[in-house]
């Protein structure tokens, strides 16, 4: 993995100390630095137990909350601060070449780039964003004739289609690539994020073996094994206050 970026960097991520919207840049961030002896990166974490008295006060000014006044936020060398996940996302991709490398079917950058931000797109709006929105609105998996369980069918459809992509590619990652692109690490938390949540949002067993393969190949990445051996990851979702009662609700459905 080359980078456009050789001089020393400071990235510094802002968010909730949750899972949320950003846990696939979180993992991006991760191995960037792993991988990037020049990029000094940590995080800086808005405390939901104190939200009530602190959020009021980061929420407008800009050089914690962005100009957008929301999480999350990136700040890159104490100078520029990027807001939106995506757009993170993205700009991370793009100057640590994480959109992958030209193959004999795809020839073009623009091109290649275009097909993986498909990806990223369905990974992140159609199931993080739905997976986090069915936290919010509590969604009973039992009452089958609520119209808000169309998206907890929509989401299995979706890991779906990311399944079948994924299995026509000549390697474990998205359009042929050897090397993890911003694809495989959305889609990797978008298939474990609605795994962790509800079983029910998965397809059949047979439609997700490519990606349950994905996130065997992606936890055996050094930082993301340190990551998870250091038990990293945020057990709460969201920053809904209702949440762990909702999710203790579940419990026989996950059984």
């Amino acid at each position: 993995m080359s980078t456009k970026v050789t001089s020393t960097i400071k990235l510094r991520l802002h968010y909730w100390n949750c899972r949320g919207c950003v846990q696939a840049v979180r993992y991006m961030l991760e191995d960037i630095a792993y991988t990037h002896k020049n990029v000094d990166y940590k995080e800086d974490f808005e405390l939901l137990e104190k939200s009530a008295e602190s959020w009021i006060i980061h929420k407008t000014d800009e050089t914690i909350s962005g100009p957008f006044h929301s999480l999350p936020v990136l700040h890159w060398n104490d100078i520029h601060i990027f807001s939106q996940t995506l757009t993170i996302g993205q700009l991370l991709a793009r100057k640590f070449d994480l959109y992958g490398k030209l193959t004999s079917s795809i020839d073009d950058e623009d091109l290649l780039h275009s097909y993986i931000d498909g990806v990223v797109s369905c990974a992140y709006i159609d199931v993080i964003s739905g997976v986090l929105q069915c936290i919010q609105i509590r969604i009973h998996f039992a009452d089958e004739k609520n119209p808000m369980n169309l998206l907890v069918k929509k989401i299995s459809n979706d890991l779906k289609a990311l399944n079948n992509l994924l299995k026509k590619s000549s390697t474990l990652f998205y359009y042929d690539q050897l090397e993890p692109t911003i694809a495989d690490y959305f889609v990797f938390e978008a298939f474990t994020l609605a795994r962790d949540y509800c079983h029910k949002l998965l397809p059949n067993e047979k439609d997700c073996q490519a990606l349950i393969k994905l996130e065997q190949i992606m936890k055996e990445r050094s930082a993301l094994v340190n990551y998870f051996h250091k038990d990293l990851l945020f057990k709460r979702f969201t920053r809904s206050s209702k949440e762990s009662e909702y999710i203790a609700t579940l419990a026989t459905i996950k059984k």
